[in-house]
């Protein structure tokens, strides 16, 4: 049976894992006090003052009249740094599950969202892959490897993303194929992923296109979040993953719109 993992606030807590709360607390509500969400998470509001002084200066969130307030639409937003930080175990199974549909030779697109680093060192178990990504993140760790070969997709540099997106960019894709696209998005709900920038929906679409089987991967805050724009349907996918962390309503939905589905 399908049940969600669940685990309260820790006084304990790092600093990474304290501003991920922050940054999902304000997501959700769209404002909160220090004193909220230090009673949240059991630690003294001079400590989350701490963290929030660290969030203003990345320009991730504002803080006026004792209130904050996020200045994103959502996660797929936030620096690729803070993005890989959040909710590493539950990457970590998504990207194990999701490396046992590979095999030796294959080709294997990348895109840049961080639920697929964890799955980079994975790729040594497998010999001669072809991997294309349009993410510096993953370009420089595939680097790092002597047997697996790195097609970077160029095009419009954006900084924020740590990417190559642009007209140029999925002109490139479109004369590629590939075994394989692993990706994430911004958001999961109704049936669909979404996403809140143009751009970045038409290079995962091109991605999909031009792909043999096309896997999703999922840690359950993609199930809380919301994104304006539609990247595709769940049913695109010949594959999704999502974590035991999801609820089971969310599961049940997922199942409902989905052509496989796992559980980790």
């Amino acid at each position: 049976m399908d049940t969600p993992a669940t685990s309260g606030p820790h006084p304990t807590s790092t600093p990474t894992e304290r501003r991920g709360t922050i940054i999902d607390t304000l997501f959700k509500q769209r404002t909160a006090s220090i004193e909220e969400i230090a009673d949240k998470l059991q630690v003294s509001p001079a400590t989350i003052y701490r963290d929030v002084q660290t969030l203003v200066e990345a320009g991730i969130v504002e803080r006026k009249k004792g209130y904050l307030r996020a200045l994103i639409r959502s996660t797929a937003e936030l620096p690729p740094r803070v993005r890989r930080s959040r909710h590493q175990e539950e990457k970590k199974r998504l990207a194990q599950a999701a490396s046992e549909l590979i095999s030796s030779g294959d080709v294997i697109i990348l895109d840049d969202s961080s639920t697929v680093i964890p799955l980079i060192p994975l790729l040594e178990d497998y010999q001669s892959l072809t991997v294309i990504t349009n993410s510096l993140v993953v370009a420089r760790e595939i680097t790092n490897s002597n047997q697996h070969e790195l097609v970077l997709i160029g095009g419009r540099y954006r900084k924020w993303a740590d990417a190559f997106y642009g007209s140029l960019s999925t002109r490139m894709v479109e004369e590629l194929r590939a075994d394989l696209c692993i990706m994430s998005d911004a958001a999961a709900w109704g049936g669909a992923t979404y996403n809140p920038t143009d751009y970045v929906i038409d290079m995962k679409r091109t991605m999909l296109t031009n792909s043999a089987e096309r896997i999703l991967l999922l840690d359950h805050s993609k199930l809380e979040r919301r994104a304006w724009q539609k990247t595709t349907s769940l049913s695109t996918f010949t594959h999704v993953f999502a974590t035991a962390e999801c609820t089971s309503e969310d599961i049940a939905a997922l199942r409902s719109h989905s052509r496989k589905l796992t559980i980790v």
